[in-house]
């Protein structure tokens, strides 16, 4: 199943949309969308969807990936949904995707479609993609523009190497036009373009770099002629291309041509049982008997439940007969009716509808030949496979959302508990120092100012300066009774001289202290504006924490929901896929079973045939 976004799909979208700030990017969500691409990195599309669902607001590029994601996980309807908006409807919106992103989303959800046969819906995205991408995706345009209209399919007046030198869709496109061509009746020509196309197909095992460097080879190390293929694709490559020439050449009645080129095909290519099939009709026409036997028996051994083996079983018969041996052919044909009754007992053992645990190991030998034979059965086979992967991570994510919601709860009520006790306290406690500070800062000032006032006093110089003044206070109204002060006064004088002089030699030290007291009323006030700043901000964010608790609470109910549909659509799909299973099994047996009257006939024609012979033989001797 081609669900999987592609690399270079992901890649532009990381780099599609012009850079913004940090905080703006995180704001808008931005963050959720590397989390969620980063999930989708790791294999994980149901945890990556989590994610995206969580961020406050989504750009276009992070509808995309959730349209992505959702084809991952096998929810088609969602996904179009999605992208018909995004693709198909808003290409004049100021906001819509740029167009080469645009055009590689169309090509990946093209191929999507034609994957599950819809024809018509990748031919309408695919008439959508625009022209002007530079070239940069023309050979995947082409490659699915061939599947679409196949055989319908444009061909120009000669391959065009230079243009898709760099495409590694290349080869395909090329020998799909080879085959237009044979269905034209121009073979010749198909014959041409293989030949110059084999010969490109870039070898990844190069000249090492040092004998390249002393052989003055090392000139051609920068740059490659055209895409380097990994070995075994261009291997497989190959294999293809000599299978469709030799193809060509048997319909062209050059057997001798063909002969070459399937004698020497490599056993373990993944193309060998067809590669078995052609060059058994190449030795069927030039009646090369005893090596068409051995390739008879080889397709039998290497082909288990296939349509070619079970033909070789009764070939084998027939050309014992064309070489007039009716008794080893009557032998070979009572071995073929015995093997067709083993294979249809195997068959109908081996083909009991599959269970999910079943699927995960694989099947049995006759399951596993039809879901590595029919591309529709292997794509339900991949689908079952990873919705039951996202089944089995259900509970973690559950989980983990379950540990979200507590987290966000916890978080709630703390901040509610803060706010009814700490900020009070904090604002008593704001004000209290403020006064504290006030007060301290005007005795400063004042002790600037009058240095012997009374409110800088304290203690013991406080009590005696006190009762100086009240001695001072008291002199008036002893003056005014007649009472001589003159002694009383110039005591007084001496002992505020003697309390000024005291304070003066301690002056500095209590403004040391003072200005000290203050810069630690300072500090504290600062500590304390700034937690009481950051409550209050804190206090803000309550709103916040109560939208992630609905949005845990809607995500968690809308995961249980995702995780009952992918249930649903698994078990469609294993409905689906044993449904045509069982009509693969019905078709076979009836295969067998045509094949096993053929054979009785054909058996029946050579036993009549011996015992003519015999009765032939026997009127002879009584003669």
């Amino acid at each position: 199943m081609v669900q999987r976004l592609a690399p270079a799909f992901l890649l532009a979208l990381s780099i599609s949309l012009p850079w913004q700030s940090v905080s703006a990017q995180f704001e808008n969500g931005e963050k959720h969308y590397r989390q969620a691409a980063w999930s989708f990195y790791l294999q994980q599309p149901a945890q990556a969807l989590e994610t995206l669902q969580l961020a406050p607001e989504q750009d276009k590029r992070a509808q995309l990936l959730e349209a992505g994601l959702y084809l991952q996980l096998n929810m088609p309807q969602h996904a179009t949904t999605l992208l018909e908006d995004l693709l198909l409807k808003a290409e004049k919106d100021q906001e819509a995707l740029p167009q080469s992103l645009r055009n590689i989303a169309l090509l990946q959800l093209a191929r999507y479609q034609l994957e599950l046969g819809d024809k018509p819906s990748a031919k309408r995205y695919l008439s959508a993609v625009s022209e002007s991408d530079k070239g940069e995706w023309l050979g995947q345009q082409q490659l699915l523009n061939q599947l679409v209209n196949w055989p319908d399919i444009s061909i120009p007046n000669k391959p065009d190497f230079t243009l898709l030198a760099m495409q590694p869709e290349m080869p395909y496109i090329v020998s799909n036009q080879a085959l237009a061509l044979a269905r034209a009746q121009k073979s010749d020509i198909a014959l041409q373009w293989l030949a110059q196309l084999k010969p490109r197909l870039n070898d990844t095992a190069q000249q090492s770099f040092w004998s390249a460097l002393f052989s003055g080879q090392w000139r051609f190390l920068s740059q490659p002629e055209g895409f380097v293929y990994p070995a075994q694709e261009r291997q497989a490559l190959a294999d293809y291309i000599g299978l469709t020439q030799a193809q060509l050449h048997i319909e062209r009645q050059e057997f001798a041509a063909a002969d070459v080129i399937l004698a020497n095909f490599a056993a373990d290519s993944a193309l060998s049982g067809t590669a078995l099939s052609l060059y058994s009709h190449i030795l069927t026409e030039q009646r090369h008997i005893p090596a068409l036997l051995a390739v008879l028996q080889q397709q039998i051994k290497q082909q288990p439940f296939s349509q070619s083996a079970w033909q070789a079983a009764t070939r084998i018969g027939e050309q014992l007969e064309r070489a007039l041996q009716p008794r080893d052919a009557l032998g070979a044909y009572h071995w073929a009716e015995q093997y067709y009754e083993q294979q249809v007992q195997l068959i109908q053992q081996q083909a009991r509808p599959l269970q999910v645990s079943q699927l995960q190991q694989g099947g049995s030998q006759w399951q596993q030949l039809q879901l590595s034979n029919d591309n529709n059965l292997h794509r339900l086979q991949q689908d079952v496979l990873a919705l039951q992967q996202q089944l089995a991570d259900a509970p973690i994510r559950q989980q983990r959302l379950a540990q979200l919601q507590q987290v966000t709860e916890f978080k709630l009520v703390q901040q509610q508990q803060l706010l009814r006790t700490q900020l009070p306290q904090l604002t008593t406690k704001l004000q209290q120092l403020q006064q504290q500070f006030s007060q301290l800062q005007q005795h400063i000032e004042l002790a600037q100012q009058h240095p012997m006032d009374l409110a800088l006093w304290q203690g013991q110089p406080y009590e005696q300066l006190s009762r100086l003044e009240q001695a001072e206070q008291r002199l008036p109204l002893l003056k005014q009774s007649g009472r001589d002060v003159q002694g009383y006064a110039q005591r007084l004088q001496r002992l505020r001289s003697l309390l000024q002089w005291q304070y003066s030699n301690t002056a500095t030290e209590r403004n040391w202290q003072r200005t000290k007291q203050l810069q630690i009323l300072s500090e504290l006030l600062s500590n304390t504006q700034q937690q009481l700043t950051a409550l209050t901000l804190q206090g803000d964010q309550t709103a916040r924490l109560q939208q992630v608790q609905h949005q845990l609470a809607q995500l968690s109910a809308s995961q249980q929901q995702l995780n009952l549909a992918l249930l649903s659509r698994q078990q469609q799909l294993l409905a689906e896929l044993n449904q045509q299973l069982q009509q693969k099994l019905q078709q076979q047996l009836a295969g067998l079973t045509e094949l096993k009257r053929h054979n009785k006939e054909s058996m029946a024609r050579v036993m009549e045939k011996v015992l003519l012979t015999a009765d032939t033989t026997n009127s002879g001797a009584t003669l």
